[in-house]
């Protein structure tokens, strides 16, 4: 009898992992900002419901991200406001691409926090301000990047001609040994606050965080439809850096497609936010968030499942 009970025990375990669906979570590179976010979001969607096993997925990075849930290689994904909302509807690049229709079919989920644009220069380059990159080395990242890409809308606001200047093509993760070696004096690169190589560059290297003037934001928004917001960099927050930094940030968020499981999306919205206050005591990327800000609708259709979770919390 004993050995029967134990055989049925094993078998309804059995079952019952059999039952729980497998959900991925599209981030970025091992080791990056989205890739550390994506595995908490995992973590705290796995503590908190039984049904999904949701795991942080490898990609090439946001851009991949629109391909890879509108192909269902991954269930959710991180991306910029900006880019979802691009694809979405089906501006610029997106309106050419092969894939332009398939956009319509990707899905808001929520808003999870805001990125800033960081401009940062060797102290002993002498650099205070944007306008005097000109003469000098300076990282813009990789061009197949969204930062690249923002980078030059951003120096054409700031009337900067990239023949003014040696741009340099590295990207983010590279950045800061190159700076620290003194092949670039600085760069323009979006992380979140206190990224790790970034502290550990200014307690070994002076650096200095320089402001991007309102008019410059302005022009940007522009061609950005409003959607960069406000973001100050709190005196502190490096090495060195002993005032405030006035920059501007990028929405993030969390998509998906129009197909997606409901109740999938509802519990990992749900788990998301129940969570949100344990994740914010570790994690910058999710600082001043409320479901209020996370429910806000910003030109893309929200799924089913975010959208039943909002209603039920009074967010919507």
């Amino acid at each position: 009898m004993k050995h029967l009970m134990t055989g049925v025990v094993l078998a309804l375990a059995c079952t019952s992992a059999q039952a729980q669906e497998q959900a991925s979570i599209g981030a970025s590179g091992s080791g990056s900002g989205p890739y550390i976010n994506g595995a908490q979001m995992a973590d705290a969607a796995n503590g908190s419901q039984e049904d999904f096993k949701f795991s942080v997925q490898t990609t090439g990075g946001y851009r991949d991200n629109l391909g890879l849930v509108l192909t269902d290689k991954v269930d959710v994904a991180l991306n910029t406001l900006i880019t979802l909302n691009s694809a979405y509807n089906q501006r610029g690049q997106y309106g050419d691409s092969p894939m332009a229709e398939d956009f319509k079919r990707l899905r808001y989920v929520f808003s999870f926090g805001a990125v800033p644009q960081n401009i940062f220069v060797r102290e002993d380059s002498g650099i205070t301000s944007l306008q005097e990159i000109k003469g000098h080395s300076f990282n813009i990242n990789i061009p197949s990047s969204f930062t690249h890409g923002m980078n030059l809308k951003m120096l054409e606001a700031a009337d900067i001609p990239l023949d003014s200047f040696d741009p340099g093509q590295v990207a983010t993760g590279q950045v800061f040994d190159e700076i620290q070696n003194g092949i670039f004096v600085g760069g323009a690169h979006v992380y979140q606050l206190g990224l790790g190589n970034a502290q550990r560059l200014s307690a070994t290297t002076p650096i200095r965080y320089l402001d991007v003037p309102e008019d410059v934001v302005s022009k940007m928004n522009e061609e950005y439809h409003g959607l960069l917001v406000p973001y100050e960099i709190p005196a502190g927050t490096y090495n060195g850096q002993d005032q405030a930094i006035k920059t501007f940030g990028l929405a993030q968020v969390i998509f998906t497609d129009e197909n997606a499981d409901e109740e999938m999306i509802y519990q990992f919205t749900k788990a998301f936010w129940e969570n949100l206050e344990e994740m914010q005591s570790t994690n910058t990327s999710f600082a001043n968030m409320t479901p209020d800000l996370g429910a806000k609708l910003y030109g893309v259709p929200m799924h089913p499942g975010a959208e039943r979770y909002f209603k039920e919390i009074g967010a919507m």
